[in-house]
């Protein structure tokens, strides 16, 4: 029931229902507050920067109602606590409100139901505001329960539109599928994705992941990245390259190609300049394309929780205060952090029934933060804070640049994927791979230049062959060898082994039968436009190399503490035939442990 205060004009809005469905795909369906605001008819918003205003962190907006009432406003940061409730609090400067204070809630029910609560607080300044709030904002936001029962009706697997009309060019979406189909052979994946295209919502179509995409689907992640790489060569998606701020880990920026990108990108939020890598800070993402499905740029928020999926709770402490929270222990590694300023104290594990969270001009006072049930965050400084939550791993949906750009169909679909002349971009951890073709010299010798020639070309195409099935790519050819990189130390090793069990099946087709010599690292590596190729260096790609020099042929060497890693990931690893020496590379000063493992008939069943 509406309740009117006498002089404040303060109108109190609530609503709720409850719903057949898991709280938390309800909570995943109305934290994306731009499809819900959108689907609930409310009005397209024009968002600044955030700023400081009054010692208080807040985003200007305004808008316009019908093209009639204009308004503008101070938004604050949303207050969250996942899979329970948010809240917005906003001060207008002009239109026929003061101030709105929004929530949104979601309970746990017996049967897998769940509850779902709005309420509202709306201040007027005139009985204009109260007669477009009964008459206007009211049945918008009762859409919002409509909205979650239409998802009901769908079991929670189909976002609903509402009112926005898909518009699909039929024509040039059959033409791409055709050219998809032509090179990619699963139909049910190139369905499930025409689906997505034809019925998705807007921002279902727009900044994909592959990996979530993949999940919600029960697909194979590695296929569905393969799917969206041939889509794109398709003419069916486009992708652009995320640029995240490490801090906030929200995109700071987009390149369409990796030219267009610098060493440094800006937050505006933290305050801070950081460098770039491909590990973690640059992140590919597609969109359908233009010609074969627009989609709408109009914005209706920016600030609700699926825009930080990483958050579990953030909270506004005003200067000087204090705030008591019930928090939902969650077994996921934990830190605190305090937005803009970007001070953070690590959560242990240990769980408590209730802990202090002490924030001063300082820092945090408690170096280690309990795990605990109820939470007393003080605020000690002059100015409001807005302390968050968050998990400690990144985004496990999140295609980095490290991992896309280690695959081979990445480089043959997209060759002229490089980097601008002179820009280095670090890379992460990688496995670099190295080959060499034993005695290639004296193969030619034998056979004479022709024949050796088209046996080393068999011999090229043989190691591409097992380095693409094990998820890795050709970096270059250095004469008859080859130097390979990997995002995964397992796929290098994998891919390794199993060229050298293989043999017999590359020299049947040869003249002469040959050995291959192989070799890899793992570590940090720079990327770096070397003649138009996106080419690694650095000391593990100089540590790989000198590694496969101390192959003979028929065997694989590595460092005994990648071994070590390789062994504890992968325990069958230990069953294979090896053998533990140390040796002096070229360019090392001290003597390094190595490891050779041999191919013999135990080691072919023991990976």
């Amino acid at each position: 029931m509406d309740v009117i205060g006498n002089m404040a004009k303060t109108l109190h809005f609530r609503d709720e229902k409850v719903l057949d469905l898991e709280l938390t795909a309800l909570w995943d369906l109305l934290a994306d507050t731009n499809e819900l605001n959108r689907y609930a008819g409310l009005f397209p918003v024009n968002f600044k920067q955030f700023t400081e205003d009054d010692q208080q962190l807040i985003r200007w907006a305004d808008a316009s109602v019908m093209g009639i009432i204009k308004m503008k406003w101070k938004e604050h940061v949303y207050e969250w606590v996942r899979h329970s409730h948010y809240s917005v609090e906003r001060e207008y400067v002009e239109g026929p409100y003061k101030s709105v204070l929004w929530s949104v809630s979601v309970e746990a029910l017996p049967e897998g139901k769940t509850k779902m609560l709005l309420t509202g607080d709306f201040t007027c300044r005139s009985i204009v505001g109260v007669i477009a709030l009964r008459t206007i904002v009211y049945p918008q936001l009762r859409n919002m329960i409509t909205y979650a029962s239409e998802f009901e009706n769908t079991q929670g697997k189909k976002v609903p539109l509402g009112k926005m009309k898909v518009e699909v060019e039929i024509s040039r979406l059959e033409n791409a599928l055709t050219l998809l189909r032509e090179s990619f052979p699963n139909e049910e994946l190139i369905d499930a994705l025409a689906d997505t295209i034809r019925y998705g919502s807007d921002d279902e179509v727009t900044d994909i992941q592959p990996y979530r995409w993949a999940d919600s689907h029960s697909f194979d992640r590695f296929e569905t990245v393969e799917l969206f790489l041939f889509a794109n060569a398709a003419g069916l998606l486009d992708y652009d390259w995320n640029l995240m701020c490490p801090n906030c880990r929200v995109p700071k920026g987009k390149a369409s190609v990796l030219k267009q990108m610098t060493n440094t990108v800006h937050c505006e939020l933290c305050g801070v300049d950081y460098e770039l890598d491909f590990d973690r800070y640059v992140q590919m993402k597609f969109h359908v394309n233009a010609a074969i499905r627009e989609t709408s740029q109009e914005i209706f928020c920016i600030n609700g929780p699926i825009e930080s999926p990483h958050i579990l709770g953030q909270f506004r402490i005003p200067a000087h205060s204090k705030k008591t929270i019930h928090w939902p222990i969650v077994k996921e590694s934990l830190r605190c952090r305090v937005l803009k300023y970007n001070v953070i104290a690590d959560i242990d594990e240990t769980i408590c029934e209730s802990a202090a969270i002490t924030y001063t001009s300082e820092g945090f006072v408690q170096p280690l933060i309990q795990q605990a049930k109820q939470y007393e965050i003080a605020n000690e400084t002059d100015v409001e804070i807005v302390l968050v939550i968050e998990k400690q791993d990144w985004d496990s949906y999140a295609l980095t640049a490290r991992e896309v750009t280690s695959l081979q169909l990445f480089r043959d679909l997209l060759g002229t994927e490089v980097l601008a002349p002179g820009l280095q971009i670090g890379v992460g951890h990688m496995a670099i791979l190295f080959t060499d073709l034993k005695n290639s010299t004296q193969l030619y010798e034998r056979i004479g230049d022709a024949m050796a020639y088209t046996d080393v070309q068999k011999h090229f195409d043989y190691l591409l062959k097992h380095i693409k099935e094990h998820k890795g790519t050709v970096v270059k050819t250095i004469g008859d060898s080859v130097m390979a990189a990997f995002a995964s130390d397992l796929d290098a090793f994998e891919a390794a082994i199993a060229i050298q069990r293989s043999m017999d099946q590359l020299n049947e087709k040869l003249t002469q039968s040959v050995q291959v010599k192989i070799g890899f690292h793992t570590g940090a590596v720079i990327a770096v436009n070397a003649n138009d190729l996106l080419d690694y260096f650095g000391r593990t790609v100089n540590k790989a190399a000198r590694i496969q020099n101390q192959s003979t042929g028929g065997d694989l060497v590595i460092h005994r503490d990648v071994y070590e890693r390789l062994a504890e990931e992968q325990p069958a690893i230990i069953e294979l035939g090896k053998e533990f020496y140390t040796a002096y590379l070229q360019g090392v000063e001290d003597e390094i442990d190595l490891v050779r493992f041999t191919m013999n008939e135990k080691a072919s069943h023991a990976v």
